[in-house]
């Protein structure tokens, strides 16, 4: 008797289930703007009409229009419409939609039986919030086309056949570098985006991260920070030559998952390997220059500090200003914007330990894995994507580069105090020693002169005694022999 009760049972959940499947309302609309796209795309502040056509599948209720996110968009008129009867159909609704903030979200209609009921979700419209572009949007972006040619043109002076082959001779600063960049850092991303839940524009926009090459911010931080800048050249310079086929291929194996569904999202790999490409020539002609004109490495490396810190500056002048929206992001967006780049420190700073490379060296690599080119990212994806896809994939590089200079820096100025306090340290042990050296001398002088006046007052005395003895007082014979002039003048005046 248990087995047909358990058939019994399964069937009648699934006719409860067919039921209220069957239940749910199924409204044929239509919507209409002045677009020819199916998604309506709004500008911050701006008003826009929306036409909702309701065609069938509602014979009568309250057909209500709402947006999934107010701070994304909101409607401005009249949200609810009610339909009597199936002669009221069609049903036009004009729908009033104002942007907000930056953005990609629904416009959700609901079916209710009576007006202020929470009603069934029926049908959802796309709707698109874009940033108006500003003066310093276009000035932000010359500045990081400027940063990036720069950047490459003096990661050109600096490198030579000579100190490229003398750092892979032994290649495995170079080999733990590019393992850590082209195989940690992309599987380190794609796991971000799992354990956070990410949406797929920023989880596109981490993995474009973790994917790019090293940047100019490592080969900066480890000058400052004394490492081997040499092989932080090294390792830039081959990481963007083989990003030309490493990069395209990780996008394809850990986006292509993400951005499935979405075309709008979908990698360009052809333009993708073409700018990759281009990279190499502002190396190439820093090379160039460098073997032509002697003077000009002298002139990169007299310049390279200062315009560093001016083009950080500037980036950070007008960067913020112009991408303000971005620091609006998520908590999720700025969590996993700082895990990138130091989840990619430790994991290169323990592989090249385990290798047992010099100290400087794991530093170097660890540098080098963690700091990506996070700027190159944000640069293609402006190119790449169209608004708002390219701001909302862009929070990531911008919010990465910010966490990672700030960190940077903190970690430059601990460096700088303890280097200070430690030389202070060795300086004020030093002057103690001179000080002790100084006073013993003293003091050596001191007994030495005492020693030295001692043994002249025993002279001195020696030779009064032997004085007192050879020529005693009051004797005749001694005076004349002293005085024999006087006694000359005496026989001169008795003969007289």
């Amino acid at each position: 008797m248990a087995f047909p009760s358990r058939i019994h049972v399964a069937v009648l959940l699934v006719s409860v289930w067919l039921a209220f499947a069957l239940a749910q309302p199924s409204v044929n609309f239509t919507v209409s703007h002045d677009g020819d796209t199916d998604f309506l795309t709004v500008k911050e502040g701006q008003v826009l009409p929306l036409n909702i056509t309701i065609r069938d599948g509602v014979y009568t209720g309250v057909i209500s229009v709402a947006s999934t996110d107010e701070g994304t968009f909101e409607v401005v008129n009249a949200t609810e419409y009610t339909i009597v009867n199936s002669s009221d159909l069609p049903l036009v609704m004009t729908v009033r939609v104002k942007g907000k903030f930056v953005g990609i979200e629904r416009l959700r209609l609901r079916l209710a039986q009576t007006a202020g009921a929470a009603g069934v979700a029926v049908g959802e419209y796309t709707i698109k919030v874009i940033r108006v572009p500003t003066i310093l949007d276009i000035l932000f972006t010359y500045v990081l086309l400027v940063w990036l040619c720069l950047s490459y043109v003096t990661t050109g002076a600096k490198m030579q056949p000579k100190v490229i082959w003398s750092k892979m001779k032994p290649p495995w600063g170079i080999l733990i570098g590019m393992l850590g960049q082209f195989i940690l850092m992309p599987l380190w991303a794609f796991a971000l985006t799992k354990i956070f839940a990410l949406d797929n524009e920023t989880a596109l926009g981490l993995i474009f991260v973790g994917t790019c090459p090293g940047g100019w911010l490592s080969n900066i931080f480890s000058l400052l920070l004394d490492c081997d800048f040499v092989l932080s050249l090294t390792m830039t310079f081959c990481s963007t030559v083989m990003a030309m086929g490493l990069m395209p291929l990780n996008l394809f194996i850990y986006a292509t998952p993400i951005v499935a569904e979405n075309a709008q999202l979908k990698t360009p790999f052809v333009e993708l390997a073409i700018q990759l490409i281009l990279l190499v020539i502002p190396i190439g002609i820093g090379m160039a220059l460098c073997y032509k004109f002697e003077k000009f490495k002298k002139i990169c490396e007299r310049l390279l500090k200062p315009l560093a810190g001016i083009l950080i500056l500037l980036a950070l002048g007008l960067g913020i200003p112009a991408q303000l929206y971005a620091f609006q992001s998520p908590w999720q967006v700025w969590v996993v914007s700082a895990l990138l780049p130091i989840g990619g420190v430790i994991l290169g700073g323990v592989v090249a330990k385990i290798i047992c490379l010099p100290k400087k060296s794991v530093i170097t690599v660890a540098l080098e894995t963690g700091a990506q080119n996070a700027l190159l990212a944000k640069t293609m994806l402006d190119l790449f994507y169209p608004r708002p896809e390219s701001d909302l994939v862009g929070r990531v590089p911008l919010v990465v580069s910010l966490i990672s200079l700030v960190e940077g820096t903190v970690v430059t100025l601990v460096y700088v105090l303890i280097r200070y306090a430690c030389c202070r340290k060795d300086e004020d042990q030093e002057v103690l020693v001179k000080d002790k050296n100084e006073n013993e001398k003293t003091e050596q002088d001191a007994e030495k002169a005492d020693k030295q006046a001692e043994s002249k007052q025993k002279e001195g005395q020696k030779a009064e005694e032997g004085v007192q003895t050879n020529f005693p007082d009051d004797s005749p014979a001694d005076q004349a022999h002293v005085n024999p002039v006087f006694d000359s003048n005496e026989e001169i005046e008795h003969n007289l």
